[in-house]
């Protein structure tokens, strides 16, 4: 799958991501990140709303899951159980979400899990830096599901 077709699939399936303006900017998987324009997720006090910031996190750890099972027919159901986000700082112009990378032998549970009964979960984490300070940081813990033929 390519950054076209993840922003494609995201504004079909999940149509926020359209509202907030959201873009590929690293789509592989090794590297995962996401953008979003202050212009369209902007509060009251000129700077990026929480729910965007959170909402782009989230988006972030969903894709990189959507990749990893991008072989898999039908798509198995992503479903997020948990997330967490710290604002640290105020988020003052465009954005950028990052997916920290898990480590393989998590990827490979994960996939072997997700293997053997249809079922499986992983912890993903994102960041938002602005101006090299770290702004925002999400953690939260993904569920796939196998969908039935």
């Amino acid at each position: 799958m390519t950054k076209t077709e993840i922003e494609q699939y995201l504004y079909k399936h999940i149509p926020i991501t359209k509202a907030l303006g959201v873009k590929a900017v690293a789509f592989s998987q090794g590297e995962v990140k996401f953008e979003a324009p202050l212009s369209k997720n902007i509060n009251h006090r000129s700077t990026a709303f929480g729910g965007s910031i959170s909402s782009l996190l989230i988006t972030t750890c969903w894709s990189y899951l959507r990749l990893l099972l991008d072989e898999i027919q039908p798509i198995p159901r992503i479903v997020i159980g948990r997330s967490e986000t710290k604002y640290l700082k105020p988020v003052f112009s465009d954005f950028t979400a990052k997916l920290m990378m898990p480590a393989q032998q998590d990827v490979a549970l994960f996939m072997e899990t997700f293997q053997r009964f249809g079922k499986a979960r992983i912890e993903l984490s994102a960041t938002i830096e602005q101006e090299g300070d770290l702004a925002a940081k999400f953690q939260g813990n993904f569920v796939a599901i196998k969908q039935k033929s």
